[in-house]
């Protein structure tokens, strides 16, 4: 909880419309504009008066704003009058106050209005949920129009400069690039946003520091800002999981990053079904078996896979027997490769041979796959082995199982012996010599 006395002090600098000088810098505009917004200062709103905003004078001249208005213009529209005889000066900034709750925290537009009720500036739709010391600022003072990608949401600096951009800064310019790894999302994916700048930029005042990447997600009620630096190759990277617990909603979402004077833009889309066309990719559900087919008392071990992993949703399958009797039925849940497994037991009380059937459902996705059960025929042989598969190559691995048929030995040594040099041996290359005791 925050002193009463550092809040009495963070209400002084913004109420009373003190004229702050300023430097020279470049500037499109040529009246007084809105330069900075905090629609959601610290504490409670309906309790003090603490959102305030700061009006800046770009021109080279004096400019009177007796009469002039401040308004949110989304449901409240509470409107500030400027007192009488209030002159803003040249590079000067005035910082105003009003009442309680005066601005929303989402989606506000403020405008500035001159005595006879003309939109002389305005602000892009501005959202402020964070109840900190940041604020919406023009980038920079007095500079360009109200595009959304000409204000940045950080650290307020209520009545002081929000940076300059100086006219001899304008012969080198920086450029910025950006990136979304893919245009089109399913619910559940990853966003991966990179991009690269040409050179890094440094801010000399208020105190020497590198310049940061601002990146602004916006979205269908949806808002977030990023900050970070380029990396030493000067490239950067972030990234959204869009997931609809997080606040992603259905729509289209527009990417934009600023750096230095440089910014640049991209979007993407998230839903259900976009990928509805050639986007479509094959298998996007599969299940399979450790083995072609099984016999009674073998543990057979089911592997499906998935790319779109849904959030909280699991995969529900359900095996047939040959005679499309449901067996088994169960839900598996993916880890975060997008992988299900689980395993089931051939009964050999009731067995029902042949073609076994399982069928998956994780979603709108559904797929099958089937096995053999196989009668268990005991061989006239003492013993009976068996290989996992029938050609192998090098560095593979054989499984060998087995078993005595109605024999008793209390000891089994199993000796393999290779008697082919190629590096592929068929079934007839392969020779045991098994041991009883």
């Amino acid at each position: 909880m925050r002193s009463h006395l550092a809040f009495l002090l963070f209400a002084f600098l913004l109420l009373g419309g003190t004229v702050y000088p300023a430097i020279g810098q470049t500037s499109s505009n040529d009246n007084v504009v809105i330069n900075e917004v905090d629609i959601n200062p610290p504490g409670d709103d309906s309790q003090t008066i603490s959102e305030w905003v700061e009006l800046y004078n770009p021109t080279d001249s004096p400019i009177d704003i007796s009469e002039w208005e401040i308004a949110s213009t989304t449901i409240l529209k509470k409107t500030f009058t400027i007192p009488q005889g209030t002159i803003i000066e040249p590079d000067g900034f005035l910082t105003y106050s009003y009442t309680k709750i005066w601005f929303t925290d989402v989606s506000e537009v403020v405008q500035l209005r001159d005595s006879e009720g003309n939109i002389i500036d305005e602000t892009p739709v501005i959202t402020d949920v964070s109840n900190d010391f940041s604020s919406w600022q023009r980038l920079y003072d007095g500079f360009d129009t109200n595009l959304t990608t000409n204000w940045r949401f950080g650290t307020s600096s209520a009545g002081s400069t929000n940076g300059k951009l100086i006219a001899e800064a304008e012969e080198e310019k920086v450029f910025v690039s950006i990136e979304v790894n893919k245009s089109e999302f399913l619910f559940g994916e990853t966003a991966y946003i990179s991009g690269s700048v040409s050179e890094e930029v440094f801010i000399e005042k208020p105190f020497f520091k590198a310049a940061q990447i601002e990146i602004l997600i916006d979205g269908p009620a949806f808002y977030k800002p990023i900050t970070l630096y380029p990396d030493l190759n000067l490239n950067f990277e972030t990234s959204l999981n869009l997931r609809q617990v997080l606040g992603i909603q259905e729509g289209v979402y527009v990417v934009t990053v600023n750096y230095a004077e440089a910014t640049a833009q991209t979007k993407f889309s998230v839903g259900e079904g976009i990928f509805a066309f050639d986007e479509v990719e094959e298998n996007e559900l599969s299940i399979s078996f450790d083995a072609e087919s099984y016999i009674p008392y073998q543990t057979a071990t089911i592997t499906a896979v998935t790319k779109n992993i849904i959030p909280f949703e699991g995969l529900a399958f359900k095996v047939l027997n040959a005679g499309g009797i449901q067996i088994f039925e169960g839900t598996l849940y993916p880890n975060t490769a997008g992988e299900f497994s689980t395993t089931i037991y051939m009964d050999p009380i009731s067995p029902i041979y042949g073609e076994h059937k399982i069928i998956g459902k994780y979603g709108t996705l559904e797929a099958e796959s089937t096995y053999e059960l196989l009668e268990d025929v005991k061989e006239d042989t003492a013993i009976s082995l068996h290989t996992d598969k029938p050609v192998y190559g090098l560095g593979d691995t054989v499984i060998i199982t087995g078993r005595l048929n109605n024999l008793w030995r209390s000891t089994l040594d199993l000796e393999i012996t290779q008697v082919a040099t190629q590096s592929i041996l068929t079934e007839s290359q392969k020779f045991f010599k098994v041991k009883d005791t």
